[in-house]
């Protein structure tokens, strides 16, 4: 599991693609304190396995299901990626839940300045706009930002400065792709609401029960 408050960008040093999907070199010296083979790191969002570690560098293979349905695919070598390590079990929980698991893609369709912020809008398939309220939580390349504000096929998120500095949203243009991971507890409310197991069982949760709540609109 991490928390969407990504360490930093680890550059390509290297892709090796092969029928087993795609080995990726990455440089991330500021992650090899406690990094070790068989760590989990998030990788433009994408949880891959750690293989191999030294000299600053570590090496993740994603298969090719990973490569067609996320933006791992189109990395270069000398390219830039965000990461990640797992939450450690005493760690902050800063960002919030997050997976490493993709729903989708998205596509960047318009960037613009917001005093020192940049807002990104991002286009989506409705299956994921679905799960997209304003003020709530979704991860963008790994990155755990607050929506904006959310529509039918598409939403918005403002990046400050700090977030400019540490990840690649600060040079990020319109047409770009980007990994969209929703909010898990979005998924699972989702589930409960229709899910039908047995004749006649009854979670006691339904849709006007979360409307009383506050949870629907």
């Amino acid at each position: 599991m991490f928390t969407g408050l990504v360490e930093g960008t680890a550059r390509l040093a290297a892709v090796s693609r092969h029928t087993g999907g795609a080995t990726f070199t990455l440089e991330a010296p500021f992650l090899m304190d406690d990094l070790r083979v068989g760590d989990s790191v998030a990788v433009n969002g994408v949880c891959l396995t750690v293989e191999t570690v030294g000299g600053g560098l570590f090496t993740a293979t994603a298969v090719p299901e990973t490569l067609r349905r996320t933006n791992l695919g189109g990395l270069q070598p000398g390219g830039r990626a965000h990461v990640e390590r797992a939450m450690r079990a005493d760690g902050r929980f800063g960002g919030h839940i997050v997976t490493g698991h993709i729903d989708g893609i998205g596509h960047v369709a318009d960037v613009y300045p917001d005093g020192e912020a940049r807002v990104l809008v991002i286009r989506v398939d409705p299956a994921l706009a679905r799960y997209m309220v304003d003020k709530g939580s979704v991860a963008v390349d790994g990155v755990s930002l607050t929506i904006m504000r959310a529509e039918k096929d598409r939403f918005s998120v403002s990046i400050i400065p700090h977030t400019q500095a540490v990840t690649r949203f600060g040079e990020i243009r319109a047409g770009e792709t980007v990994n969209i991971e929703c909010d898990v507890i979005a998924k699972y409310v989702e589930r409960l609401l229709t899910y039908r197991g047995d004749a006649g069982a009854s979670g006691g949760i339904d849709a006007a029960f979360l409307a009383r709540h506050g949870f629907l609109r």
